[in-house]
């Protein structure tokens, strides 16, 4: 309908004169049930642009309530006299059927409450006040409704609560650029948006390079991507919370990328939904949140949710969370958190924290990762911590994971836990933490309070490394299960903490495991070892990697050599070959705690296995010797029974050879009772001891000897086995082992082979 400003019609009138006395032109008595009362656009141009001076405005300014606009309302560029500003424009449970053009005007303030309408192309626009479009939606049923208010700059705050946006079918891209419901890209809005409850935008909305002093609020709204995101807040800077939670609802993406949201961000009950396919459900790689993060309550998203470079400089909190993506879930790779990292949340694919930096704790208990994977061997790392620094503890109590935990060269400045947990990783490792540093002590076992949803056990299925870790404090477990196939082709599984510093104790306790399970301690130092040699290591017969495994004391109770000897023999079972080091540094660590007598026994256990294993050795027969005779010189009482018997052979001899003929004086007649039997026998054993028999009678034939003539051999007379002779040998060897065992006995009474204190 074409505008004469000198032909008004009723309602046009009614308008100026309402507006003259800064009332509200209300027209919803005038409509009742019919058709709205029209009103020209180019009226209320003419009246905001006050050309008329009759036509008075007020402060209030332009207000109207349940009419028609007809025609394109087009107020661009229109800023009023000085650029001081046009009036308040006020079109509430208006139908406006045309595009409204408001780019690079400026207006006291806007508000299109309650009002249908098609486009608002607002591009620069600027509101002095704010701009509310609450319960606004489409003229028609499935009718466009959307707002371009790019660039826009709005001092007061933005209302949309209930308000249905829709882009027009088959418009998703404007010049290249994805056209959104609600466009507020770049724009600077000094009170808040506030785009609840039960705000609609088939189409998204973008606040892309935006500026909001104030709340960014869109709970309970729902957001619909007709092209490729539904919420782009990339590069926002919010000053306040920027809320998705009670109830909000996403069909698409929401893209975070480089935002500073000084507020905090809060997704809470908040569900993100996206096609099969997507790659992406939430991206907020290199963001900065000022306050906490949440995506607690219930929040869901059925792709990733991509943190990746974040600094948060308050918590990350995800208690309940849902995270539906495989194989990736939720990625703090690289992210900064100033607090904690907490909530029992469930994760279907990885949850990645690689090179995350927390500043508190790392609190997952009664978390589920890749547990609800319809496929779980498509979650290969569950958990991926790989170089993490946690200023705090990190607990894994009573966690449910299907898959690895990666947590190579990570850092915790307080204590690692893993008690009550399911690790289930059957064919791979279940723990991997090489290299890891942790400031307080790491455990695998329930402790009071702790959450334990499987019972009282720590369950790995797989395998568990913790090889070269330095652990400040006590390396424990209790009631732990190990089960499955191991890693690398290992058909049993394996628990390896090789070459571990442990500054605290290493407390074994309560294992259970197959009887091939392997325990690998090669090359780890603990303070002290604190097990129970019964049940702390597994089966009895399964097979422990000992070699180079060392411990300042034992603390365990009803503990003795016997039950260590034990132990100490599985180091050399399952094909590994024996080392004597298990042994002698446990003699070391008995004979220092002042266990004497448990030292001698550990060590002379491990000369008898040492003997066995050099079978075939030159040095074998010395040294089978040795441990027979004198214990290796830690066994009086062998070396004692030794020399009785040899004492006892040596009387034997004596008498034998005096009854034979063969022991005679020294003009050749026969010994008879010039000597004592016994103490010649002692003479001859103890060079260093003149006892004066051997002066009165040695070996010789007397006239009526009867000894063997022996086998002659060759022409000149020679005789072996000749009876004088063979007694000959016999004493000569007599004095020699005599001479042998006298100094075996003075090295075993001396103890200058005990175990000795370090």
């Amino acid at each position: 309908m074409a505008f004469d400003a000198n032909d008004l019609t009723p309602h046009e009138h009614f308008v100026v004169e309402r507006t003259r006395l800064g009332e509200v032109a209300d027209f919803t008595a005038m409509a009742g049930a019919g058709p709205k009362p029209p009103v020209r656009a180019g009226f209320i141009r003419k009246l905001m642009l006050e050309l008329d001076p009759t036509w008075t405005v007020q402060a209030p300014g332009v207000r109207l309530r349940g009419a028609r606009v007809e025609g394109e309302l087009d107020l661009s560029g229109c800023s009023g006299a000085g650029d001081r500003g046009l009036p308040a424009l006020v079109l509430e449970q208006c139908e406006i059927p045309e595009r409204m053009i408001l780019s690079r005007a400026r207006l006291a303030q806007l508000s299109l409450s309650g009002s249908t309408f098609t486009h608002l192309l607002g591009h620069g626009m600027r509101i002095d006040a704010g701009f509310d479009f609450s319960s606004a939606g489409p003229v028609t049923e499935r009718g466009a409704c959307w707002i371009d208010a790019r660039g826009a700059r709005v001092a007061g705050r933005i209302d949309g609560g209930c308000a249905k946006l829709c882009i027009e079918d088959g418009q998703a891209r404007e010049d290249g650029v994805q056209k959104f419901a609600l466009m507020l890209r770049e724009a600077r809005i000094g009170g808040g948006v506030s785009l609840r409850p039960d705000f609609r935008a088939i189409g998204g909305v973008t606040l892309f390079d935006a500026v909001v002093e104030g709340l960014v609020d869109f709970r309970g709204a729902y957001l619909k991507a007709v092209a490729r995101r539904a919420l782009n807040l990339g590069n926002l800077r919010a000053s306040g919370l920027v809320a998705l939670n009670r109830g909000f609802r996403s069909d698409g993406p929401i893209w975070m990328r480089g935002a500073i949201l000084s507020g905090g961000f809060n997704a809470d009950g908040g569900t993100v939904t996206v096609k099969d396919g997507e790659r992406e459900g939430i991206n907020a790689e290199n963001c900065e949140v000022h306050e906490d993060l949440q995506m607690r309550a219930k929040f869901t998203c059925n792709a990733p949710v991509n943190f990746a470079g974040a600094v948060v400089h308050g918590s990350v909190h995800v208690d309940d969370g849902v995270f539906n993506a495989i194989p990736l879930s939720l990625d703090f790779s690289k992210a900064q958190i100033d607090g904690e990292f907490s909530g029992a949340a469930a994760f279907s694919g990885t949850l990645r924290l690689a090179g995350a930096r927390i500043g508190r704790n790392l609190d997952l208990r009664g978390s589920e990762i890749g547990a609800r994977a319809a496929r779980p061997e498509a979650v290969e790392r569950a958990l991926d911590g790989a170089s993490m620094s946690v200023g705090g503890a990190a607990l894994l109590n009573g966690v449910n994971i299907k898959g690895e935990v990666f947590i190579p060269d990570a850092r915790f400045d307080g204590y690692l836990a893993f008690g009550g947990g399911r690790f289930i990783n059957g064919g791979g490792w279940a723990i991997r933490a090489p290299n890891i540093r942790v400031g307080g002590n790491v455990t695998l076992k329930i402790d009071e309070g702790d959450k334990a949803p499987f019972g009282v056990k720590t369950v790995i299925e797989g395998g568990a490394k913790f090889d070269r870790a330095h652990v400040a404090g006590a390396f424990a477990w209790l009631n732990l299960e190990l089960r499955g196939p191991g890693p690398e082709g290992e058909k049993h599984p394996v628990l390896t903490f090789a070459d571990a510093r442990v500054g605290g104790a290493l407390s074994a306790k309560a294992l259970s495991a197959p009887t091939e399970a392997r325990i690998v301690a090669a090359g780890a130092q603990a303070a002290a070892l604190e097990d129970d040699v019964d049940s702390g290591w597994g089966p009895e017969n399964a097979p422990l990697a000992l070699n180079g495994f060392a411990y300042e004391r034992i603390d365990s109770e009803k503990e003795g050599w016997r039950k260590r000897l034990k132990w100490l023999k599985r180091s050399h079972r399952g094909g590994q070959r024996f080392s004597p080091q298990p042994y002698a540094h446990a003699a070391r660590v008995y004979a220092r705690m002042g266990r004497r007598e448990d030292a001698r026994r550990i060590s002379l256990a491990q000369h008898d296995h040492q003997t066995l294993s050099s079978i075939g050795s030159a040095s074998w027969p010395l040294s089978s010797l040795f441990g027979l005779v004198a214990g290796y010189g830690l066994a009086p009482v062998r070396i004692a029974r030794a020399l009785a018997l040899f004492f006892v052979l040596g009387v034997v001899g004596v008498l034998a050879m005096d009854e034979q003929g063969a022991l005679v004086r020294p003009n050749g007649a026969a010994c008879g009772g010039a000597i004592e039997p016994a103490l010649y026998a002692l003479d001859v054993a103890l060079p260093v001891i003149d006892l004066g028999q051997e002066s009165r009678c040695g070996p010789g034939r007397t006239a009526r000897a009867s000894l063997g003539e022996g086998i002659e051999v060759g022409e000149r007379g020679w005789r072996l086995f000749e009876g004088a002779a063979l007694w000959n040998w016999a004493h000569g060897l007599y004095a020699m082992l005599g001479a042998v065992l006298s100094a075996l006995a003075v090295i075993t009474f001396s103890g200058a082979l005990k175990p000795r204190d370090e």
